[in-house]
C-alpha cells in the first residue's frame, strides 16, 4: 500500500517512477541502511523535498520499491496461472524472469538479507511475504501431485521451502558471479526431481 495516494497526472505517476527506479538501483547495490532520501533526489535531479513528496521517510520509500516488486511477480504469477502453465513451469518461467531483470532479483535478495535483523524497516514485510509465498506454493504443489505433474511422495510443504530457497540463493550467487551462472538450467535441473513419471 503506497504511503500517500498514487498522483494524480500522468506527470506525477512518471515522477514517481523515476524514484523508484533510482532507489531500486541503489537498494539493489549498496542495501537501504546507508541511503538517503538527498542520495536519491540527487540521481532523479530533484530536491529532497521533492522525493519527500512521494514518500515522507526513507522506509516509506523501501516500502514502495518492494511492494512494486511484489505487484510484478504477483502480475507475472496472474498470467501464466490465467494461461494454464503448470506450475513447476511457472517456477521456471519467473526464474528465467529473474535473469532479464537482474537489477530487481538483487534488489530482493539484498534486502531479504538485511530484513532478517527484527529492527529492519522491511523485516515484518518479508516475514508475512515470506509466509504467503510459501503457503501459495505449497497449495500450488498439492494441486500439482493430485493433477500428477508432481511426484506424490514429495512433501509439498518442504519442496516449497526448498523452491524458494533455491531461487533466492541462485540470485545471490549470479550476482556474486556478475551475472555469469546460468541458474535457469540448475533450477530446471531441481525442478526435474520433482516431476512426476
Amino acid at each position: 500500500m503506497p504511503s500517500r495516494p498514487l498522483p494524480k497526472t500522468r506527470q506525477g505517476l512518471e515522477r514517481r517512477e523515476q524514484i523508484l527506479d533510482a532507489a531500486t538501483r541503489v537498494f539493489a547495490t549498496q542495501g537501504s541502511r546507508g541511503v538517503s532520501l538527498a542520495s536519491i533526489a540527487a540521481l532523479v535531479g530533484i530536491t529532497e523535498q521533492g522525493v519527500m513528496h512521494y514518500f515522507p521517510t526513507k522506509v516509506d520509500m523501501l516500502l514502495g520499491v518492494l511492494e512494486r516488486r511484489d505487484e510484478r511477480d504477483t502480475e507475472r504469477f496472474t498470467r501464466l496461472f490465467g494461461d494454464g502453465v503448470p506450475v513447476l513451469e511457472m517456477l521456471v518461467a519467473v526464474m528465467r524472469n529473474l535473469t532479464e531483470e537482474p537489477e530487481l532479483a538483487t534488489l530482493h535478495t539484498v534486502l531479504m538479507a538485511e530484513s532478517v535483523d527484527p529492527a529492519h524497516p522491511a523485516h515484518g514485510w518479508f516475514a508475512v511475504r515470506n509466509r504467503r509465498v510459501r503457503e501459495q506454493l505449497t497449495l500450488g504443489l498439492i494441486a500439482a501431485q493430485r493433477a500428477g505433474e508432481v511426484r506424490a511422495e514429495i512433501d509439498a510443504a518442504a519442496a516449497a521451502s526448498q523452491l524458494i530457497s533455491l531461487m533466492d540463493g541462485l540470485t545471490a550467487q549470479r550476482a556474486l558471479a556478475g551475472g555469469d551462472l546460468d541458474i535457469v538450467a540448475i533450477f530446471e535441473a531441481y525442478v526435474a526431481l520433482l516431476r512426476a513419471g
